[in-house]
């Protein structure tokens, strides 16, 4: 902050160099007590750039609310950015902790979705009623974007039902899997290739389900179920449970099913 607020370049040179040594210096100091810290902390710190990403969107919202109804292209404009953020990826979730944040993650990834969406449909409409549009056009202006705000509707609905289905999905599939290697570890050795074999089998479907994205069906864009090394992670234990029924990786696999279960628990809708 000295360097910037100076018109000295040998003080900014020197507050720079100095910065750049204390950056490091301050994360060799912070880090251990970051360390020493518990989950819960854990947990709060790691989401702090999601928090102040929300709280951004917010601030900008109300930038862009501030300029109407005298300036409605620069509302438009600050809303439809927001948009355009959002799709461009915006702040990545935390990947800690990655089953204990799953329940906020399929309500917040599809209400962050849906947000932007309406941002920049009402962007959209700010932008398109500041141009120059003769009387006459100012009827299909209006049907225009009464059926933009119509379908923005519908493509709200779309996405919570996309998270409802994806939660139904993965619950059933992480059952089947759990069932699967729970006959597996207690069944016979003449019946273990068939139990090995529907065991594989649930895990293909449950692996499909968690590659999909929360809030959204093209894999480039979109929040993960879990973060990829958990995933392969959780494949491991499967195939280490299957390979040796009813050992440690048995046991640590369907702890880790029941938490994925239970994180989607309260968004199954069988008949959604």
């Amino acid at each position: 902050m000295t360097a910037l607020g100076t018109t000295s370049l040998t003080l900014f040179r020197s507050a720079a160099l100095m910065a750049a040594f204390a950056l490091p210096g301050s994360y060799w100091v912070a880090k251990p007590w970051f360390v020493s810290r518990s989950d819960t902390w854990h947990r709060v710190i790691t989401f702090v750039p999601m928090t102040s990403y929300m709280m951004a969107l917010g601030l900008v919202v109300l930038g862009a609310a501030s300029y109407l109804p005298d300036q409605p292209a620069l509302a438009g404009m600050a809303l439809v950015m927001i948009w355009i953020f959002h799709i461009g990826g915006g702040v990545r979730e935390p990947t800690s902790f990655a089953y204990e944040r799953l329940r906020g993650r399929l309500t917040w990834a599809a209400a962050l979705q849906v947000s932007a969406m309406c941002c920049g449909t009402v962007g959209v409409i700010c932008v398109i009623h500041a141009l120059p549009v003769p009387g006459r056009y100012e009827p299909g202006v209006f049907a225009t974007s009464l059926s933009v705000v119509i379908g923005l509707v519908v493509a709200s609905s779309k996405v919570f039902a996309r998270v409802r289905r994806l939660a139904t999905e993965l619950d059933s599939h992480a059952q089947k899997l759990e069932r699967r290697l729970d006959r597996l570890a207690q069944g016979s050795v003449s019946d273990r290739r068939q139990l090995r074999n529907a065991a594989e089998d649930a895990w293909d479907d449950l692996n499909r389900s968690l590659c999909n994205k929360v809030e959204t069906g093209f894999h480039l864009y979109g929040t993960f179920v879990i973060p990829s090394e958990t995933r392969n992670s959780l494949e491991a234990l499967v195939t280490e449970a299957i390979t040796n029924p009813g050992g440690p990786p048995y046991r640590g696999a369907v702890a880790q099913l029941n938490l994925l279960r239970a994180a989607c628990r309260s968004k199954i809708d069988t008949v959604g």
